[in-house]
């Protein structure tokens, strides 16, 4: 019984999330021994407190809304477009091989390009404004969305196609009742990629020239050398984008129908 309790909280300490908990805290901890103690450019490492009570700051005051409202108005959009292009984009080109022997190559070869490198064409077209930064996040979050989508479909098994024709359903009723349950999977993660994706994209486009957003933000203020502000955006991004994430993934869980009935919500991610 003596030896019960320590393999309990050994068992516990090698939880993924323990791990993850604990990697955590050591990271802070050296920061926060860096940053106190001097030992390597202290202007480079604020102290934790000094991030916290920056973000505090914008948390609560209006500073900070305008350019969050830009973000996520990009964010936001990007997604919704190439969710919209880049599923249905996908079937196609997945139902038929001949289509996706000529697709696919050139989906790859486009993919690796950096998405950064077309934005004057997009600053040509849309402006300096949110919509130049959002059609860099839609493109950047196509390529994974349509890519796990085309994966999905190869992976449908023509037999139940085959089923379906033989008792008369339709195309429409083969995508909806065939297709969709066993691409589900696939189009969840390509949407949680996609999100990434587009995160970063529009982030980066604001970087380059922009009139607010967070990514402007944080050229702004290190430009201005202050480093903490800066900080503590890059901190609120990574919230909200962990946040995002697992809303996400909860709601994928839900609705997806193999999730339900096996009970776990992550087992595509």
């Amino acid at each position: 019984m003596a030896n019960a309790k320590p393999s309990a909280i050994a068992a516990a300490i090698h939880t993924p999330l323990a791990v993850q908990a604990l990697t955590l805290a050591g990271v802070v901890a050296i920061w926060e021994f860096i940053g106190r103690s001097g030992l390597l450019f202290p202007e480079l490492f604020p102290s934790l407190s000094e991030i916290l009570q920056s973000l505090w700051v914008y948390v609560s005051t209006p500073v900070m809304i305008p350019h969050l409202k830009a973000s996520l108005f990009e964010v936001g959009g990007a997604i919704l477009v190439a969710a919209l292009s880049g599923i249905p984009l996908g079937i196609l080109w997945g139902s038929k091989k001949s289509w996706l022997e000529i697709v696919e190559p050139l989906i790859l070869y486009a993919a690796v390009v950096p998405k950064i490198v077309i934005f004057p064409v997009f600053i040509l077209f849309l402006g300096i404004d949110v919509y130049s930064k959002l059609a860099v996040g839609a493109i950047a979050a196509f390529f994974p969305i349509s890519l796990l989508t085309i994966a999905g479909m190869r992976e449908v098994k023509k037999v139940y196609v085959d089923v379906a024709r033989t008792i008369g359903a339709t195309p429409l009723q083969i995508a909806k009742n065939v297709y969709l349950p066993a691409i589900a999977g696939q189009v969840f993660t390509g949407i949680r990629i996609g999100l990434g994706a587009a995160v970063t994209g529009a982030l980066l486009a604001e970087t380059k020239i922009a009139k607010a957003g967070l990514g402007f933000m944080i050229v702004e203020y290190y430009g201005q050398f202050r480093i903490a502000d800066m900080y503590s955006l890059l901190l609120f991004i990574f919230i909200l984008a962990s946040l995002a994430n697992w809303a996400m993934k909860s709601l994928f869980g839900v609705l997806s129908p193999v999730s339900r009935k096996g009970g776990d919500a992550g087992m595509y991610f």
